[in-house]
């Protein structure tokens, strides 16, 4: 949902615009850094509004850095022009565990600092609490 909506109005949008800038060949590189930003920035919003507090920036610095990795990943592919390739084993490994390791680092501690973890499972207790009630009075 989330790429079907970015691709459209901010990848392609921006992409298009930079393309008289720097060429069709370079233009998906502002147009990934446009779409990591304005992902970003929605979700400090939503985090703003979902945990009640006050942004730090870790969420937007978190898609900031995966934006840029993204883009000097493209660089480095047109640079190199399919000459050389890591093994998809290999770079599938450095990809989960980059983000394993920068979710943790900046994504994750906000919502565990806010408390948001034990505040869901209290609801999914008083939900499930909820539905064994229901049952009960149904049967």
């Amino acid at each position: 949902m989330v790429s079907s909506i970015l691709r459209p109005t901010v990848y392609e949008t921006t992409r298009n615009i930079s393309t008289h800038f720097v060429g069709r060949r370079w233009s998906p590189i502002p147009a990934v850094l446009a779409t990591f930003f304005v992902s970003a920035v929605m979700h400090e919003v939503m985090f703003y509004y979902l945990l009640r507090a006050k942004p730090t920036w870790e969420v937007t610095w978190f898609f900031l850095l995966h934006g840029f990795c993204v883009t000097a990943e493209i660089a480095i592919k047109k640079a190199l022009k399919g000459r050389w390739q890591l093994p998809r084993v290999i770079s599938g490994f450095f990809t989960i565990g980059f983000v394993t390791v920068t979710s943790c680092w900046l994504f994750f501690p906000k919502p565990l600092q806010c408390g948001a973890d034990v505040r869901a499972f209290e609801e999914y207790a008083a939900l499930r609490a909820f539905g064994k009630n229901s049952s009960h009075a149904l049967f």
